[in-house]
């Protein structure tokens, strides 16, 4: 549809936006949390899988169609559901990483008009490559021969995360001899994104050969990657952003030398390959084989620092005015009011305080050089890099024209490796491995301050790892089967799949604080794996239609979440299961010639989900690594979608949906902390949280005029029910009881003590638009022109999602803190006026 041609190149742009916000759960929240809208980025996010599967549906569902990119500058999460939900194939092959769960869409960034061929499909909708995970699943077509023969150019301007993009994609087509190829490459730069202190620079690429033998054999491999390096945008508190005088103040960069640096860069390169064999038995019978292999490099930096070295962080809690007295309930005493007033001065007029001071932290280690002593200030670069092996083949028979069934099996084997090397010693000589926490607990002398006790007192030079070493491995096998068929006015489905995970952790390093449990192997974790699904549609005529499916799964737990401290040990979290998922909806479908689209009623229940989460414990000093396992959450809620045709030309298109996805227990918790090898039990009073970083009501309603090859798009969309991810540590009932008994009542819940809620943002409008023309030429050549513009009212208020700290408004001594932390989460803000330019000409 040309109409839509525009913003589904915005989608290409913008989609990225919808998942920097979300902080990797395995991360410290202050010190790794990151933020930037960059394509990608979206591999280290949750809610990728989502966005980009509303894109590609294959039954022209209007919600699913839609909300991908109308939703996007708010990170919209279809149903709320996590990204490790929703199923990633290529040619046929499985390209989740299973270690996390997601897809990782910076793998095939800026290659745009390589994956363009999808399909996708809904929940429980019938298709010929998957089971079907309970988010659904895209297919990307990468065969040589599914191209268009000819050259298509591409040249994009933006004031986005890049702001210059260039590809270029040539196909031969399927030729006499059989053979066909394709290949693509890309560019995407900017020397200063949107964002002050970002930048990126990506280079990608794609080749794709196919050999047709045969009208019964087909062979084909395609190749692609995109090696990108880019600067990441902080979260802050609206202190920060009242003082720099913007939602978009990014705290991670700094001067050196008078030259912009940003401390939080992200190198990603993950070359990957699948091969395909098309083997077609009969004019019934179909089998699809395929294997693919991934490659991942993904290094992050942050800032290091060491002893008694001040913290360098620009927004660190102590740099606030507010951290001078309780601005909330004290009366401040002149030195306070002093204070408070000398550091809101400095914040506003002068911008150097409010940025890193790199050449502060070059200084501070060429004293230290001096004096002999440790580096003070660092970069590390944090790696989680992987090996993969996928295998997938797939049988389809025909029975009739109103039955058939599918059955496949897959086999996936990864190996991950994580560990930190050390970027860029500032200037400093010398940096020896060990914890600087158990320094501080347990002395210089202490074997236990060791992060490699088989290599005691390393000295670390650039380039060499330390910290921590180790690998988690990953096997997964499956198979499944579906059958469909159709009776009348009724068709349905059944579908099945049974299989197994294994897992264990490697460590190559001896840790200190767990000689006996950090180095070889953890043992194996074995898991049974299975599900079924049905549904049933009832067409009441060739416009109207009911459906109802209903799905039941048992998951392996997933690897990132399944140990308690991997950093330094082997242990699995206590009391590990597989997750349960059971869910169903009901629709109405409806097409007309006047009205075309659907109303939905959906819920979803998770039970035994294990969550991660790791953060700086300021009151006790300590890195503290906090699992929760037994989680159980509801989903549910209506999705409704319809597009009218108000004329030949113009269509009014609505959507809307209003959900409900909120945690309904108190789960399990185990604390363990990075200077101890020993974990305590606890319990995380999460009851009634509900889904963070995604609105749970949105609404949409768009205008769409086409003519003569020119077409035209004003879209408003509402946003509503944005909740602030909550923090665990304030939850825990080792916190919420400190200094009192903490009954608890039949239900479980604690009395006499007041468990924190939740923040919820407030709602807000934004206002998109899009022009575009597309001009056919002599010979099949063609020119497509379109300018998008987001948020063209400039709404700059609007909070897509953020985070609490993990910090008590109290001493470890129970003295109350001046600066409040309760009150000072961080956030994220959709963003402001932007606009897209993207010009194609084909030949």
């Amino acid at each position: 549809m040309k109409q839509r041609l525009g913003l589904a190149i915005v989608l290409f742009c913008l989609t990225p936006t919808l998942f920097a916000q979300q902080k990797a759960k395995q991360n410290a929240r202050e010190d790794n949390a990151s933020f930037m809208f960059t394509e990608s980025q979206l591999n280290e996010d949750d809610d990728a899988a989502q966005s980009m599967q509303s894109l590609v549906t294959s039954n022209n569902d209007v919600y699913l169609s839609n909300v991908g990119y109308l939703f996007s500058p708010m990170r919209f999460r279809v149903r709320g559901f996590d990204s490790q939900y929703s199923d990633m194939y290529i040619n046929g092959v499985q390209f989740n990483d299973v270690e996390t769960g997601r897809f990782s869409y910076g793998m095939i960034g800026g290659l745009n008009d390589a994956t363009r061929n999808k399909e996708g499909i809904a929940p429980f909708e019938m298709n010929n490559f998957t089971f079907g995970s309970i988010g659904g699943a895209t297919n990307i077509n990468l065969r040589a021969s599914q191209y268009s023969a000819g050259s298509k150019l591409t040249l994009s301007g933006c004031n986005r995360n890049y702001i210059l993009r260039g590809m270029y994609t040539y196909s031969t087509g399927l030729l006499k001899n059989g053979w066909a190829f394709t290949g693509s490459i890309g560019y995407r730069w900017a020397n200063e994104g949107n964002i002050e202190g970002t930048f990126y620079n990506s280079f990608s690429y794609f080749l794709s050969a196919e050999k047709v033998f045969n009208s019964r054999h087909t062979l084909s491999l395609a190749t692609w990657g995109a090696p990108t390096e880019r600067g990441q945008q902080g979260a802050s508190t609206e202190e920060a952003y009242y003082l720099a005088n913007s939602h978009y103040y990014n705290p991670n960069w700094g001067y050196q030398n008078g030259e912009k640096r940003n401390a939080r860069v992200v190198r990603s390169f993950e070359p990957s390959a699948v091969a395909a064999w098309d083997f077609t038995i009969n004019g019934d019978m179909k089998l699809v084989t395929s294997a693919g292999f991934k490659y991942s490099s993904y290094g992050t930096s942050a800032l290091g620092w060491n002893g008694n070295a001040a913290d360098p962080r620009p927004d660190y809690y102590k740099k606030f005015p507010s951290s001078a007295f309780n601005v909330y309930t004290d009366i401040p005493t002149e030195d306070q009011l002093n204070q408070f007033n000398a550091l809101t001065d400095r914040w506003k007029n002068n911008k150097a305080t409010r940025q890193l001071d790199w050449d502060m932290m070059y200084f501070a280690n060429s004293q230290a050089n001096e004096l002999g002593k440790e580096a003070l200030y660092y970069v590390e670069e944090r790696h989680n890099d992987q090996l993969a092996f996928n295998f997938s083949s797939v049988f389809n028979h025909a029975i009739n024209e109103h039955n058939n069934y599918v059955a496949g099996i897959a086999v996936n084997t990864t190996k991950g490796m994580h560990f930190k090397k050390m970027k860029d010693l500032l200037g400093a000589r010398q940096y020896t491995d060990i914890d600087k926490f158990s320094v501080r607990d347990y002395g210089v002398n202490s074997y236990i301050i060791q992060n490699d006790l088989d290599n005691p007192d390393r000295r670390i030079g650039e380039g060499d790892k330390f910290g921590y070493d180790y690998n988690i491995y990953v096997n997964k096998q499956n198979v499944w089967a579906r059958y469909q068929g159709n009776s009348g006015a009724f068709s349905y489905f059944v579908s099945g799949k049974i299989g197994s995970a294994q897992m264990f952790r490697d460590g190559l390093m001896r840790n200190g604080r767990a000689p006996l449990k950090s180095l070889g192997s953890s043992g194996t974790a074995k898991f049974l794996e299975g599900g079924v699904k049905t549904g049933l549609t009832w067409a009441l005529n060739g416009n109207h239609s009911f459906t109802i499916n209903a799905g039941y799964e048992d998951r392996a737990p997933l690897a990132y979440n399944s140990f308690i401290a991997p950093r330094i040990k082997n242990d699995f979290v206590k009391d590990l299961k597989t997750e349960r998922i059971i869910g169903g909806d009901l629709t109405y479908n409806f097409n007309t010639p006047v009205v075309m689209g659907r109303i939905t009623g959906y819920y979803t229940h998770f039970d035994n989900q294990v969550e991660m989460d790791a953060f700086y414990n300021d009151n006790e000093s300590r890195f503290t690594y906090l699992s929760m396992n037994g989680v159980e959450k509801e989903h549910w809620g209506v999705e409704a979608a319809a597009t009218f045709r108000l004329t030949s030309n113009l269509s009014l298109t609505a959507i809307g949906t209003w959900s409900e996805a909120k945690y309904m227990n108190n789960p399990v918790a185990t604390r363990t902390y990075e200077s101890e090898s020993e974990s305590n039990l606890d319990r995380v009073y999460a009851k009634g949280m509900r889904a963070n970083g995604t609105p749970l009501s949105a609404y949409s309603l768009a205008l769409d005029y086409n003519i003569k090859g020119w077409f035209f798009n004003l879209t408003g969309n509402y946003y509503d029910r944005v909740y602030l991810d909550f923090s665990s540590y304030r939850r825990l009932e080792s916190v919420l009881t400190k200094g009192n008994e903490g009954a608890v009542d039949a239900n479980g819940n604690l009395v006499g003590v007041n468990v924190p809620g939740q923040e919820k943002l407030d709602g807000g409008f934004m206002l998109d638009a899009s022009i575009g023309k597309y001009i056919r030429l002599k010979n099949g050549k063609s020119i497509s022109l379109n300018l998008s513009v987001n948020n063209v009212l400039n709404n700059t208020d609007l909070r897509t999602g953020g985070y609490e700290q993990n910090r008590g408004d109290e001493k470890q001594n129970g003295q109350a803190r001046e600066y409040v932390f309760s009150k000072n989460s961080k956030y994220y803000y959709a963003p402001a006026f932007n606009a897209f330019l993207n010009i194609g000409y084909r030949f």
